[in-house]
């Protein structure tokens, strides 16, 4: 089955690089490309959006040689995109940390964090200033107790098997804190599928050295160190740890180091 891509666009500069980061993945992945625009009764008429959305969709085509189309809808962000990305059988969803805000529905923090927890597939969350990622090498998978961590390692074997991706599985050690049952699980889980599959990876574990409430800070601290190309992370928390866990994906999604945020475990 061909791979498919969906970028949500509200035609904003922000929308546009998530575009050409979603491109660049399509062409290495052989995926189809869908943009996709939700409209509202603040938007652009469906005519005159259709005619931009085309505009783009051509110019990708010609210059790429990818299949691509255009999908308008009406609604809310919040329900229309999650529904779109569970009906459509996407593999990817790319999009702007910034983005929608053409329909007056900015997503930034806490409104970026709500819609990826509503999506079921993987959502590569990219910042406008963020550099394209031309090869994904190296990307952060940081260990998690999450029951439903299975997206983030499927979502990583997906990445893995269009680029030659190293993968850091990675974890922080605080004292006094004994880590849960399910996160050894995890851990062990990941192992034996990345291994099983051929995946390079490296288990890195750091002492705390970041004294804050999560551990957003220090994980960023260790991707900037090796050079990483993306965090993923799960788009929801775990039980054990939601009060701080909401407010460390915050950081992670609008961290100033520009690192591309692939969210997992959405829709659950």
């Amino acid at each position: 089955m061909k791979k498919k891509i969906v970028v949500p666009t509200d035609l904003t500069k922000t929308a546009d690089q998530a575009i050409r980061q979603a491109t660049v993945i399509a062409l290495k992945a052989r995926a189809k490309l869908v943009l996709l625009h939700i409209l509202d009764n603040k938007s652009p008429s469906a005519i005159e959006v259709e005619k931009t959305l085309n505009l783009q969709v051509n110019t990708i085509m010609e210059q790429t040689g990818l299949e691509c189309e255009i999908i308008l809808k009406e609604g809310s962000v919040f329900d229309v995109i999650p529904y779109v990305a569970r009906e459509k059988d996407y593999d990817l969803m790319v999009i702007g940390t910034h983005g929608i805000k053409g329909i007056r529905q900015m997503l930034i923090g806490a409104d970026i964090l709500k819609l990826v927890a509503k999506v079921s597939i993987p959502v590569l969350v990219v910042q406008e200033k963020a550099a394209l990622v031309e090869d994904f090498k190296r990307v952060i998978l940081p260990v998690s107790s999450h029951e439903a961590f299975i997206p983030a390692i499927e979502a990583l074997l997906f990445f893995a098997g269009i680029y030659n991706l190293e993968v850091h599985l990675y974890s922080i050690y605080k004292a006094g804190f004994e880590w849960p049952k399910q996160l050894l699980l995890n851990i062990d889980e990941t192992i034996k599928r990345f291994e099983s599959k051929g995946v390079q990876f490296k288990r890195i574990k750091e002492d705390q050295n970041s004294y804050s409430m999560g551990y957003a800070k220090q994980t960023l601290k260790y991707a900037e160190s090796v050079d990483a190309d993306c965090i993923c992370v799960m788009s929801v928390p775990s039980k054990e740890y939601y009060y701080f866990a909401q407010s460390d994906k915050e950081t992670l999604l609008l961290n100033e180091s520009n690192i591309p945020i692939l969210c997992t475990g959405g829709g659950y």
